[in-house]
């Protein structure tokens, strides 16, 4: 089934995202950094039983950006989704997000576990821990970046060199970056940019220390998840390996996007729909 588009406008801001009307299982779908909700143009399709809602973050894809006075932590996005839910007139549902998405939906599962159905985490979980030592160098980094003039925005001949950049910068391969890159284009006098807000490279005020990740696992682990990393992407560095403890994980061939690789998405759909049936 083909996608349709859709704009929600929520709180005074518009939320753009892909829906995939499959069936009728609530999936919140949310894409990791830099990227939009292109990023499930190949699992979405194969949920057969899901009604797949995958979003454009904020600062990304054809949604708002934040104004200067706003922040991209990945708190700041949870509003957000709990707003697109209620939209939708959704009660409970299922997050399915894929690593900085992952990340916010590991947040939002712990902080309100009334909402889920069940989470499922693509090549993500956590962001790796900082030190309580360094909270404040943290939070200087996060100031004197957003204190800086803009940087000039990077502009391309042609979409096919905006390609060829992400994939070097990305380590990922063009069939897999191109869906996300023809949505994260925009064409302005005859030359491409990228739509993403630039402010979302800047640092994070605070960052998660090693035991707001062990209470948030805690959290996670007494409601229905499954964790699907690649074996050749990014989470298993994100995750360590003592945070998996009790977690319902499982490492799949691909890489950090193999949700994308036509090799991989056949069975992470078939995952992915097996633990919705043992739901």
């Amino acid at each position: 089934m083909s996608a349709e588009e859709f704009v929600l406008s929520v709180a005074g801001v518009d939320i753009a995202g892909k829906r995939w009307r499959n069936g009728t299982r609530p999936v919140l779908a949310l894409h990791g950094w830099l990227d939009n909700a292109a990023s499930f143009d190949r699992l979405a399709p194969l949920l057969t039983d899901a009604d797949v809602v995958a979003l454009d973050l904020a600062g990304h894809g054809l949604s708002y950006h934040r104004t200067l006075q706003a922040t991209y932590n990945v708190w700041d996005d949870l509003p957000d989704l709990v707003r697109v839910a209620d939209a939708l007139g959704w009660r409970r549902f299922h997050l399915l997000g894929h690593s900085r998405g992952a990340i916010i939906s590991a947040l939002l599962s712990a902080a309100l576990p009334e909402r889920m159905l069940g989470t499922i985490f693509l090549d993500g979980l956590t962001p790796p821990p900082l030190a309580f030592a360094d909270t404040f160098t943290q939070l200087g980094r996060h100031i004197d970046e957003h204190l800086r003039p803009p940087k000039p925005a990077s502009r391309y001949e042609s979409q096919q060199r905006a390609l060829e950049v992400r994939c070097r910068v990305g380590k990922i391969g063009a069939d897999e970056a191109w869906p996300i890159v023809e949505r994260g284009l925009m064409e302005v006098d005859g030359e491409w940019l990228w739509r993403a807000d630039p402010r979302l490279n800047f640092a994070s005020a605070f960052k998660l220390s090693a035991e707001h990740i062990e209470v948030l696992l805690n959290a996670l682990r007494a409601q229905p998840h499954l964790l699907l990393m690649a074996e050749s992407g990014l989470g298993q560095r994100m995750v360590g390996s003592e945070f998996l403890v009790g977690v319902n994980a499982e490492c799949l061939a691909g890489g950090h996007h193999f949700h994308l690789e036509q090799a991989s998405v056949n069975l992470i759909a078939a995952r992915i729909e097996r633990f919705f049936s043992g739901l």
